[in-house]
């Protein structure tokens, strides 16, 4: 039976990662070139009309990398980049120009003739809605930056959890067992996001992975799809369950013991609900009551802000260029604040999706499921059978910078150590006791 739970209010997708070899580092090597260098290899399949392919997500994606590193970039600079600004939106947004024509309008009529009592009009309430539009475009900005910042770390949080378990594998599971184990939360990984967001897919990301790495096995594969991934949650959850059997089945045959096994079991029910987390965000967006709010504010205020500010600008005889300017550019900036501010925070609102300022979904896969195999490929050096380890371990302690002892404090005094340099003040002349922390003037603490 397919099992097809929806996860609550939300219709979305599923997917899997994994890889399936003797050679680690060889399958590492596979799924870094199919998610991040592009599938040459893989067979074109259909997708729907308005369904992204793998090469655009790549190119989305190599987009996104790119504008991050642009935060650190001096002020001026970034005034001239156009790709991942407000700058497209804001020129696309048809309430903007209907504002500023609103603007134009009345500043040419003014200079044919407006009726006497235009003068008379007060633009006192017009600035009282400004201020409370602007409390609730900030609140909305704040409320979603609040949501990107979250599911940001839930997402940082399922990979971190991923890679503690391959840790703790490699130290504790035989090869197979720690392979296996990796697959099976890497799979879930992946199918997570194609369950939690319309722009990643079966299509257009499990199945180009899945055809680059075979990373299940046919009898896993046909299993994973028999759980519908484009359908919400269950795939993922189901992959889960796998891990979780593979531990019982571990401690069954003795290869763990029982509380190695709840350790990994805390480890995986912190992963499977990291990705829970990001399901419940996506099952209760914010409230369309309140954005639609803002926007019916946003789509009377500006024009009515338009015509105070043209009136403001002088009518009959004092009609002049120059305050036809300002008085333009303050509409123009008022403009920018009100739409952009709302733009902003729908934006951030929803980071899972085609946008260029949403998270990188698919660096996110890819790094996690090459440092995970990379850890389970560690191999600590071979010590020389011909070698004390004591020895070696009190020769680094004596070749290394003295500390001083637990009931120094900090402020252990006496001259240099064996074999240490002496100390010199500024003069070149040898200091015979160490200087307290009080006496270099800085804080023992940093």
């Amino acid at each position: 039976m397919a099992d097809t739970s929806n996860n609550g209010a939300m219709s979305t997708k599923n997917g899997t990662a994994s890889t399936v070899g003797t050679s680690v580092l060889g399958a590492t090597s596979a799924i870094s070139s199919g998610i991040g260098s592009g599938l040459s290899t893989v067979s074109k399949l259909v997708v729907g009309p308005d369904e992204l392919t793998h090469a655009q997500l790549q190119s989305i994606e190599k987009r996104r990398r790119a504008i991050l590193l642009r935060s650190e970039l001096p002020f001026y600079k970034m005034l001239f980049f156009w790709d991942g600004t407000c700058l497209k939106l804001l020129a696309l947004d048809p309430l903007l120009w209907f504002t500023l024509i609103i603007y134009i309008v009345i500043r040419v009529r003014s200079r044919t003739g407006l009726p006497d009592y235009v003068e008379d009009l007060s633009s006192g309430n017009i600035g009282v809605i400004g201020a409370f539009l602007s409390f609730f475009l900030v609140f909305f900005v704040v409320n979603s930056n609040k949501r990107f910042d979250d599911q940001y770390g839930l997402s940082m949080a399922a990979k971190g959890r991923i890679l503690d378990i391959a840790s703790m594998a490699r130290g504790t599971l035989p090869k197979e067992r720690a392979l296996r184990l990796i697959r099976y939360l890497n799979a879930s990984h992946v199918v997570a996001y194609c369950g939690l967001s319309d722009t990643y897919t079966s299509r257009n990301l499990f199945q180009q992975i899945y055809e680059q790495t075979k990373f299940l096995t046919p009898l896993e594969y046909e299993r994973v799809k028999e759980c519908d991934m484009d359908a919400g949650g269950s795939c993922y959850r189901e992959l889960v369950a796998w891990t979780q059997l593979e531990i019982s089945d571990a401690v069954d045959e003795d290869l763990i013991d029982a509380q190695t096994a709840v350790m990994y079991r805390d480890k995986l029910l912190d992963f499977q609900g990291a990705l829970s987390g990001l399901f419940n965000f996506a099952d209760q967006p914010i409230s369309f009551f309140y954005i639609h709010f803002i926007s019916l504010l946003s789509a009377l205020y500006l024009p009515l802000f338009a015509v105070s500010s043209a009136f403001e600008a002088g009518v009959g005889a004092d009609v002049y260029w120059t305050s036809d300017l300002v008085n333009g550019l303050i509409v123009f900036l008022q403009s920018i604040f009100v739409i952009g501010l709302r733009v902003l925070g729908q934006k951030l609102s929803d980071p899972y999706g085609a946008d260029v300022e949403d998270l990188s979904v698919m660096f996110y896969l890819n790094f996690t499921f090459t440092q995970s195999n990379r850890i389970l490929s560690a191999e600590a050096p071979k010590r020389p059978t011909d070698e004390d380890p004591v020895e070696v371990e009190e020769k680094i302690v004596e070749d290394r910078v003295t500390i001083g002892a637990a009931w120094d404090g900090g402020e252990a005094k006496g001259g240099p150590a064996a074999g240490q340099e002496p100390i010199l003040d500024e003069k070149g002349d040898v200091v015979d006791e160490v200087p307290t922390d009080s006496e270099k003037g800085y804080c023992a603490v940093q």
